[in-house]
């Protein structure tokens, strides 16, 4: 089969949105890393017989880099779709806090590159147009479904449902932007902190001053997450942690400022 990322896109819809709610995206990412898996397995199938010393291992330890690929999706499409930690963790018979722990970053990650199944560099003008691509691939081994994965979208299955979802992304997006904004400006501090921590106890009081515009920033960052708990319901645990995160770097800020103050 050829690649998702290789297959010619079918015509769009006049109509068509070109991305879709993150619950549907994130079905559409997990379904092309599922396909994805299926190509690069069936690649190893063939039995090589003058294959390198090596080369059998390190197929396998390929496949295992894209297996875990699909089950970090896996794990995006249950947070989109409601599935708490604590299910999770049930479901990978681990601990909700093991569970939170080994899959957050994945999640977390969706969310800072907007939630799009769709990559970068892409030769599909919408997420419906890679959804059919896979359909086209996996009706070639069941015919009886053609349409495997499209057919299964809010965005098929609810039509009117796009509005609601459209208003939520571009709240969510807007955040976003301006959390990149006050990561830059807290990338700028950081070193000039370094900077001033070079210089010796003679930079005391303007690393006192660094420290507390450092702590406002973060502040500004936690209440930027506090406001994405509504943008991005589904997502709002991880959010919240997000905030206190932030929250207790700023209270550390101000206390290692008021340590550098010349004390009366």
């Amino acid at each position: 089969m050829t690649d998702v990322a290789e297959t010619p896109p079918p015509a769009p819809a006049p109509d068509e949105p070109s991305t879709l709610s993150p619950r549907d995206e994130s079905r559409v990412a997990l379904a092309v890393n599922f396909s994805n898996l299926a190509d690069q397995a069936l690649k190893s199938v063939q039995v090589d017989p003058d294959a390198a010393p090596g080369a059998l291992l390190r197929a396998a330890l390929d496949l295992q880099q894209q297996i875990d690929k699909v089950v970090a999706s896996a794990v995006v499409a249950e947070r989109e779709r409601g599935t708490t930690w604590d299910q999770i963790g049930a479901a990978a018979s681990m601990t909700r806090q093991s569970a939170h722990e080994k899959w957050y970053k994945d999640v977390r990650a969706w969310a800072a590159l907007g939630r799009t199944a769709r990559p970068n560099k892409s030769n599909f003008a919408t997420t419906l147009e890679y959804a059919a691509a896979v359909d086209h691939r996996y009706a070639i081994v069941h015919p009886s479904r053609p349409q495997a994965v499209t057919s299964g979208l809010d965005v098929v299955r609810f039509p009117g449902s796009q509005a609601y979802e459209d208003s939520l992304r571009a709240r969510g997006s807007a955040l976003h932007s301006q959390f990149r904004e006050l990561s830059k400006t807290v990338k700028e501090l950081d070193e000039e902190r370094h900077a001033l921590q070079d210089g010796g106890s003679d930079n005391d009081s303007r690393l006192a001053e660094n420290s507390l515009r450092h702590a406002a920033m973060y502040d500004e960052i936690a209440n930027v997450y506090e406001q994405l708990v509504t943008a991005e319901p589904a997502l709002a645990d991880e959010h919240r942690a997000e905030a206190e995160n932030h929250r207790a770097t700023a209270q550390n800020d101000r206390k290692y400022a008021a340590l550098l103050q010349p004390q009366g």
